[in-house]
């Protein structure tokens, strides 16, 4: 996966970075996902720098939905359960923290909570409660679907059942 930045923003008087995502052939070679993670906003841009007006679709999220587009525009071919699980539950400063930040302590915390969930969702699966406790998830992802389509993405489970991925959607012949 391929990541860059564009001229930062200042929000709240803090400096950050709009990140634009690739996302590996998932998107057509000249565009990306741009993510305004203190808005809530996502942008399909283009990365022709010959565009009088990058910006080609916006959406506004929600922030549960945010919570669980950052790791899989992160991981976009194979985000675990316990990634997406620990996503919903972690606070959202410390979950941009933990996916962004170069900072060593919140990226540790992160991968301490995704173990912790990936540990609680074993246990869930051999109490034969997992489906239950990952109801939550499922019903985020599928409000997240219908705010994916617009950019021709889709969320497929693997088939192993234990992590989601996004896909292309086909293209609509005209």
């Amino acid at each position: 996966m391929k990541k860059m930045s564009v001229v930062p923003s200042f929000v709240d008087g803090r400096e950050s970075e709009l990140p634009l995502f690739s996302l590996d052939g998932l998107l057509p070679v000249d565009q990306a996902l741009s993510v305004n993670s203190d808005c809530l906003v996502v942008s399909l841009v283009s990365t022709d720098s010959a565009s009088a007006n990058p910006i080609l679709l916006q959406r506004l999220m929600t922030e549960l939905q945010m919570r669980l587009l950052l790791p899989l525009l992160e991981s976009p071919h194979y985000c675990p359960h316990e990634v997406l699980y620990a996503s919903l539950f972690y606070s959202y400063r410390g979950l941009l923290a933990g996916l962004f930040s170069s900072d060593c302590i919140a990226r540790k915390e992160w991968q301490t909570t995704i173990e912790e969930k990936r540990v609680f969702l074993q246990r869930a699966h051999e109490s034969g409660s997992l489906k239950r406790d990952l109801k939550p998830l499922y019903n985020a992802l599928s409000k997240l679907r219908s705010k994916l389509r617009p950019f021709g993405l889709e969320i497929a489970i693997s088939t192993s059942r234990s992590a989601y991925a996004l896909i292309s959607l086909p293209v609509p012949r005209q």
